[in-house]
């Protein structure tokens, strides 16, 4: 190899280069003890450069895994199609507050198939309400491309999902007009 080649793989090896390591055992939504991975970068140090989430909304929860402990979530559009935008998922990342290079991947927190298809996903939002009983509950803006459900809300007690939509017809078709009025 020339010197030049030599020198642009090295640059390029040390900036795009990311090592994968173990995160913390927890729960999963259904119980069982689940690894987590967690991103630690040698480069970016947000997200792995193969992770596309291109309208990322951060948000910061309480970690329901530890109690007075927060983590900061980014919940976005999975861009995974090559021609258009956006993709059958939402999909999202967290850190602990205390160490925003620690990034683990959350997976995909909702998709929803219509026909035997998956409806495009795009532009999502997250809110967590505090009920008067001090219960929490996460309602998710999915914002689904498909025809006459594009004012979808699911609603989940985890920031990371499951979440289950809330103000569909009966068919699963279409959102129930004024549902988020």
């Amino acid at each position: 190899m020339k010197r030049p080649q030599v020198i642009l793989l090295f640059v390029f090896l040390f900036l795009f280069s990311v090592k994968e390591s173990n995160g913390d055992n927890n729960k999963s939504k259904n119980g069982t003890l689940v690894t987590k991975l967690t991103h630690q970068p040698a480069g970016n140090p947000y997200l792995p450069l193969w992770e596309h989430l291109p309208d990322g909304e951060p948000r910061v929860f309480e970690d329901p895994d530890n109690p007075g402990k927060y983590r900061i979530y980014i919940i976005g559009s999975h861009d995974v199609r090559f021609r258009s935008y956006c993709g059958p998922d939402i999909r999202a990342w967290s850190a602990p507050v205390e160490d925003l290079s620690a990034w683990r991947d959350e997976g995909p927190i909702f998709t929803y198939p219509v026909d035997g298809q998956w409806d495009v996903m795009y532009a999502p939002d997250l809110v967590e309400v505090k009920k008067r009983d001090g219960t929490k509950e996460y309602y998710l803006y999915p914002h689904s491309r498909g025809w006459n459900r594009e004012a979808m809300v699911a609603k989940g007690s985890r920031p990371d999902g499951p979440f289950t939509p809330i103000n569909l017809t009966d068919d699963g078709m279409r959102t129930v007009p004024g549902s988020i009025m």
